[in-house]
């Protein structure tokens, strides 16, 4: 049975490389942690990695005691690469959280492989990245430490010296502990010592503190490209998350709401009465009305974020990624991809580096 390589950033011949969607087996995404020659990579690690697949994937009974290798017809100036794709043909074909279950169940031969050929490793079923390679979907977002790089209550707090109070009740939500043992709780807390917060403050972190995730604006413009639609989910601020969305061209922008007093020009520490709590199963919610709303099944969809009120809405997308997230949301979430740029998303629906290019040239 053959195995198949498709190169997530090689130039030349990709349409070579391709499989029906419904074809059985998984899609292994590698991201090498520096660019090298793809082929002398190859040569060296790849049966490392297929040695790997085969055995935490045991289960699924992988057809590979015999294979040929199908290659690109090589230039003679070959480019360096950061991203391949290894289709691995299985009788059976798991599903996003058998794949999961099958790596967490070799996760410490998953991170020797990963620190010894410096790289991170990503598993799924072919028929999922195949979807979302061939069909436009929705692709929905946190803000805070995933869009941009910043934690926005936090530095709110900051301005009037109020962080550590702040970021003593993000702790004890974190541990669990009362009265802080739901997000909307601990919410309501911190968005009391926000009070005084000159409502300037905007503009402030807008111009000097605000960073965007690098990776973020060429990711949603290759996902435009796809006509995907865009959303971010907040548990943040809406100040913010629509300023965020106009600045990225997202579709949708749902975050929660403070009251502003208009005399003093300053927060008054409470949330308005009346609006959603954008919490974890909000997201979620949101989430399927956003699918529902533009008919686009579950399965096309894609959800990205790095805390622990991201995890329903990772878990009911068709694809979750836990990007850069804390180490309980990477354990918990389907997947897991650690790295410099967001952009590296766009590889695990079906992108190449051709495709990134060409919408990256465009308007």
């Amino acid at each position: 049975m053959a195995r198949e390589f498709r190169f997530g950033d090689w130039r030349k011949n990709l349409n070579s490389f391709r499989l029906e969607a419904n074809a059985p087996g998984v899609v292994a995404t590698i991201y090498l942690k520096k660019p090298q020659t793809m082929s002398q990579w190859l040569d060296t690690n790849d049966k490392t990695v297929v040695n790997f697949l085969v055995s935490a994937l045991a289960s699924c009974d992988p057809g590979v005691n015999s294979w040929d290798q199908q290659w690109p017809e090589h230039s003679k100036t070959v480019p360096l690469g950061r991203v391949i794709n290894v289709y691995l043909p299985t009788t059976s074909s798991p599903t996003l959280a058998e794949c999961h279950d099958l790596l967490a169940s070799h996760a410490q031969a998953l991170d020797k492989l990963q620190h010894d050929l410096d790289i991170e490793l990503i598993v799924q079923p072919y028929s999922l990245f195949a979807t979302h390679r061939d069909t436009p979907g929705l692709a929905v977002f946190d803000m805070d430490s995933t869009l941009i790089q910043q934690e926005v209550i936090d530095e709110l707090a900051r301005a009037i010296g109020r962080y550590d109070e702040v970021a003593a009740i993000t702790e004890a939500a974190m541990r669990g502990e009362a009265p802080y043992t739901d997000f909307e709780a601990s919410l309501r807390a911190r968005v009391a010592l926000l009070k005084g917060v000159p409502t300037s403050i905007w503009e402030d972190l807008k111009r000097d503190v605000v960073t965007f995730t690098p990776g973020a604006r060429e990711l949603v413009k290759v996902l435009r490209a796809r006509r995907w639609k865009t959303a971010v989910l907040s548990g943040g601020f809406t100040p913010l998350a629509t300023w965020v969305a106009k600045e990225l061209g997202l579709d949708y922008a749902f975050a929660n709401h403070l009251v502003e007093d208009p005399e003093t020009k300053t927060l008054t520490g409470k949330l308005v009465d009346g609006t959603p709590i954008v919490h974890a199963q909000k997201k979620l919610d949101l989430l399927r009305e956003l699918a529902e709303e533009n008919e686009i099944p579950l399965e096309r969809t894609i959800a990205v974020g790095d805390g622990s009120n991201d995890l329903l809405m990772l878990g009911a997308a068709g694809l979750g990624v836990a990007f850069n997230a804390k180490p309980k949301v990477q354990k918990a979430a389907p997947t897991r991809l650690n790295g410099e740029s967001l952009l590296d998303v766009a590889y695990l629906i079906g992108c190449t580096r051709r495709d990134v290019d060409a919408a990256l040239a465009g308007p």
